[in-house]
């Protein structure tokens, strides 16, 4: 939890100061998205899309020319629901402190941009939900703690705000050793694990 609560503390520190860096050159300020996720793979049965959302912080790096630098670092909230009737597991909650790097390539005269590049993310919080109750049934599931993975995202970019979607795509199977003992679909075949995302969000 420490390192949550220290990224977490990190993002309050780079949205108060995102106003004052200069923007005639590089730009530094707040992201916030929504997001669709779910989880690839065959470990898990029945997944299904799940809504969350992201927040945090963006660093754009610009040169000259139409080649740039964009970074963020977020917070994002994700998972999966499943279809696995009133006594399976129906839903897995995830909490990942993403970091992503990625080239920026500027065209329209700079009014829209396309990036494309690895991130990775540290897992903070993992919860198990069963059937259609609301408090979580297991906690700090078997799920390792980082992924890898390409992100890609096109932006629209206007004089105060930007319009940005994007997908994520773990690469790492984060499968370690998962197994709900006692609950709907069988698990603990150490089958593949992975995270994917859609957002949908806007800078500021």
């Amino acid at each position: 939890m420490r390192p949550v609560l220290y990224v977490a503390i990190s993002f309050f520190y780079l949205c108060s100061i995102a106003q004052e860096v200069p923007i005639d050159k590089h730009k530094l300020g707040v992201k916030t998205s929504i997001n669709i996720s779910s989880i690839l793979g065959s470990e898990l049965q029945n997944p299904r899309p799940k809504f969350g959302y992201t927040a945090g912080a963006f660093f754009i790096y610009q040169t000259d020319n139409k080649w740039n630098l964009y970074t963020e670092l977020l917070g994002n909230f994700k998972g999966a629901n499943f279809s696995n009737g009133d006594t399976g597991y129906s839903r897995i909650a995830l909490f990942y402190v993403d970091l992503a790097i990625m080239p920026m390539y500027k065209f329209n005269e700079g009014k829209t941009s396309v990036c494309l590049g690895p991130y990775a993310s540290y897992l903070g919080l993992s919860s198990l939900f069963i059937g259609d109750k609301k408090k979580a049934e297991l906690n700090d599931l078997d799920f390792k703690n980082y992924d890898i993975g390409v992100g890609a995202y096109y932006q629209i970019s206007g004089k105060n705000m930007s319009f940005q979607v994007g997908t994520k795509m773990g690469l790492t199977n984060v499968n370690e050793d998962v197994n709900f003992v006692g609950y709907f679909p069988k698990t603990g075949t150490n089958g593949i694990i992975r995270n994917v995302s859609l957002e949908i969000g806007m800078l500021f």
